[in-house]
């Protein structure tokens, strides 16, 4: 290594020490409580999109104006709170012909007050 470039890698060493700033990192700890809750919200919107996806679904929204692909931006858009507020719902509702036909028309409800903002 002759000796131009060996003041060649000095300088720029130097140089890029003085004039390179770095940004710190920083770094969190994050709860369980707030891991599970993330995942329980993505899985709840999840859920509420597979209803919007089954044909029974399909048909009383359009009977309402109401597209799946509509249906589908209107859930995308809902808040954390009301994702909940609607899976809890889905929850407490009987299983069965009576229950599933409840939680699609409490969905349908859901779909057109979000329209009406």
């Amino acid at each position: 290594m002759n000796k131009a470039s060996y003041l060649l890698v000095v300088y720029i060493s130097v140089f890029s020490l003085i004039f390179i700033h770095m940004a710190p990192a920083y770094a969190g700890v994050v709860g369980t409580h707030q891991l599970l809750n993330e995942f329980s919200l993505e899985q709840d919107r999840a859920n509420l999109l597979d209803i919007v996806s089954y044909e029974d679904a399909q048909i009383l929204l359009e009977q309402n104006g109401v597209t799946s692909e509509q249906a589908q931006e209107r859930i995308n858009a809902m808040t954390d709170a009301e994702v909940q507020m609607f899976a809890q719902n889905f929850g407490n509702l009987p299983a069965g012909g009576v229950g599933s036909a409840a939680a699609i028309l409490i969905l349908i409800l859901l779909i057109l007050v979000l329209a009406l903002r």
